[in-house]
């Protein structure tokens, strides 16, 4: 297998594309609150809304993710894409959208957010896909359940299923 086909699996474009739409909404936001001014009303709430947008790709993703694979196999597909779109939300989008670079400070506490925000974001979305019983685990469960239901008495499972 080669690096080329390692980077083309077939569930990555959806990786690649969650990642560019946190990127984008990031930049998105940046540009309008630099056109907007950064301390006015509006450009205060355009950065709620590019925060919000971000929670909203993140959670998505956690509901994407949450439905078509294992639990097990989320983190480790997750972390990756959100480490990389911290990063270059906190060191290129600012260099991109022509705004001030923020302070060393302003990048370690910008880096803590945006993590914090996109992994419990995905979280929120796993637990949502959890709660509605779509997850690989919740169908795990119901079929043991049917499965021991049926050994418990195999008469009454196969009248339940005529």
């Amino acid at each position: 297998m080669t690096l080329l086909s390692r980077l083309l699996i077939a569930h990555w474009p959806s990786i690649y594309g969650f990642t560019l739409g946190l990127i984008l909404a990031n930049l998105a936001g940046r540009i309008a609150t630099n056109v907007w001014g950064e301390n006015t009303i509006v450009g205060d709430l355009v950065g709620v809304y590019t925060f919000g947008a971000m929670a909203a790709v993140a959670i998505a993703a956690g509901i994407w993710w949450g439905v078509r694979r294992r639990r097990q196999e989320i983190t480790g597909e997750l972390l990756p894409m959100f480490v990389v779109a911290t990063l270059f939300v906190v060191l290129l989008n600012p260099l991109i959208a022509r705004i001030d670079y923020p302070s060393l400070d302003g990048f370690f506490s910008q880096t803590l957010i945006y993590f914090a925000l996109l992994a419990l974001s995905a979280w929120v979305g796993f637990l949502i896909v959890m709660a509605l019983g779509v997850d690989h685990y919740g169908r795990e469960l119901k079929a043991t359940k049917i499965a021991f239901e049926h050994k418990a008495n195999p008469a009454r499972s196969a009248a339940a299923k005529a």
